[in-house]
């Protein structure tokens, strides 16, 4: 990549050096800590699962998590270690990129911008939480952040007159296709790539070049195992991206005012008013405006999403990445900086809280299975074995794809399976004319019970044992065992 000059020369950290450090060294090691204790996320032992299942790719999202996954798996065995390693190593790169980038935007002034934003990765809601567990989103910011750095390379000097170097435009679109690979919605990278490039006239001659689309075409080659699964699958993943995982709403406010909410939460109230430079272009840097098209591309396109089903606050991942590498620019006064710095700090301390030692709601109250799944699962595990062995069961399973995922982790077995009615990932992995006549142990919970629809699945069942799963004499859950004789299979 070509080096670039100071771009604000006159650029002074909100903080002292030593201060953003010292913050950046404790937030640090308070992620470390949650990520070594804390039991596995509900989505997170499903994606473990995935990739003890190698396939080309999957029914919820692209393969390259799972993929990452099944190696850990491979290399370091069955623990917690192994499932979050990779979230590790992600990190890891992350920080590498943004010295880069500080590099670039910072020149005589990195050092103040590279802590000033790393501290704002520590601190900042959206990033605490996608950088702690091994979903998707962790590897899709890694890439889309690498992505952006190649691109800022090549887009950020651009002239018809004074072109950059094409490997730099490669190494951009390669990367985007890993993020890509990685989740669906890095797609709105490129497409925010795509509006710079029309709205911005120094750009436009672009869409004269071979080489533009020489780049789109490689991003969309890296996902040819997403297309050659789905076209071996019925293209069951994109039905269910597109159409299956989308639910009515009472009205179009039910959508859209959960998102306004998650961008104020997850950003932090205090967040907004940078953004809101960074948008107006005040104090502009050289290469924002492609960030700022990706920023404005993917809120429009999740915002649309949110008309019609509710829009989960990470799914905006693309358009918060774009912000990061510049927001240190636009962060002042430094009573808001350390006002974000306390509230992003507070967050994490909660989480650690609540996933490490006891939830710090009341889980029945507010339905907050997500706390509750965390704990209890050895014991139920061990109990489960024993039972299986016991009976002679052929096969475990529970009614739903996160039990499943959260009891096949606990008890290291690949095989634990979901017997739910809605079409989930297990569902490609179980023969059901394999099982018929096979006995079952089944595991239900508070949040998760038996529907009469699995019952009928089978010709008897018997209630075995109930376990209360509790914490510090706080009640998280309930699980309850049964015995299931003849599996009698799908109809």
């Amino acid at each position: 990549m070509m080096a670039q000059n100071v771009t604000r020369a006159a650029f002074r950290p909100p903080l002292p050096i030593v201060w953003l450090k010292l913050a950046a060294g404790l937030l640090i090691l308070g992620k470390l800590y949650l990520m070594a204790m804390a039991g596995p996320f509900m989505d997170e032992a499903y994606y473990w699962m995935w990739g003890q299942h190698p396939a080309l790719s999957y029914y919820d999202h692209p393969p390259l998590n799972a993929w990452m996954q099944g190696l850990a798996g491979a290399l370091f065995g069955w623990n917690r270690f192994s499932l979050r390693i990779m979230v590790g190593l992600a990190l890891v790169a992350d920080i590498a990129i943004l010295w880069i980038f500080a590099r670039r935007l910072g020149g005589a002034a990195k050092e103040g911008v590279f802590w000033t934003t790393l501290v704002l990765l520590l601190a900042t809601p959206i990033y605490v939480a996608v950088t702690a567990v091994a979903l998707p989103d962790h590897l899709m910011l890694t890439f889309g952040l690498a992505s952006l750095l190649f691109f800022h390379a090549y887009l950020a000097d651009w002239r018809v007159d004074r072109p950059t170097p094409e490997r730099d435009l490669f190494i951009a679109a390669l990367l985007l296709g890993l993020a890509v690979l990685s989740k669906y919605n890095g797609a709105f990278i490129g497409f925010g790539v795509l509006a710079a490039i029309v709205f911005i006239p120094r750009l436009r001659p672009l869409l004269r070049r071979w080489q533009t689309y020489a780049a789109a075409a490689l991003a969309l080659l890296v996902q040819w195992p997403v297309l050659a699964w789905n076209m071996e699958n019925g293209f069951a993943s994109f039905g269910f991206i597109l159409a299956g995982r989308h639910e009515g709403l009472a009205q179009r406010a039910d959508g859209v005012v959960p998102f306004l909410i998650s961008i104020l939460v997850f950003l932090s109230p205090f967040a907004l008013w940078p953004i809101g430079k960074f948008l107006a272009k005040a104090g502009l840097a050289k290469g924002e405006g492609v960030a700022r098209a990706i920023v404005v591309v993917s809120t429009l396109g999740i915002l649309a999403v949110s008309l019609v089903t509710t829009a989960l606050f990470h799914w905006n991942l693309p358009a918060y990445l774009a912000l990061l590498p510049f927001l240190a620019f636009h962060f002042r006064p430094a009573w808001l900086y350390a006002a974000h710095l306390l509230y992003g700090s507070a967050l994490l301390l909660g989480l650690i809280v609540n996933y490490t030692i006891m939830p710090i709601g009341d889980v029945r109250q507010i339905r907050d299975e997500a706390s509750a799944w965390v704990y209890g699962w050895e014991e139920t595990a061990d109990r489960v074995a024993a039972l299986r062995a016991e009976h002679g069961a052929g096969f475990v399973a529970t009614p739903d794809y996160t039990t499943a995922a959260l009891l096949g982790y606990a008890m290291a077995d690949p095989s634990v399976t979901s017997l739910s009615p809605r079409r989930d990932q297990f569902d490609f992995w179980f023969d059901d004319a394999l099982h018929k006549g096979t006995d079952a142990i089944l595991l239900a919970d508070n949040w998760r019970p038996l529907r009469p629809e699995i019952e009928a699945l089978f010709e008897t069942l018997e209630r075995l044992e109930t376990r209360e799963v509790e914490r510090f004499g706080k009640w998280l859950n309930t699980h309850t065992l049964y015995l299931a004789r003849g599996y009698r299979g799908e109809e």
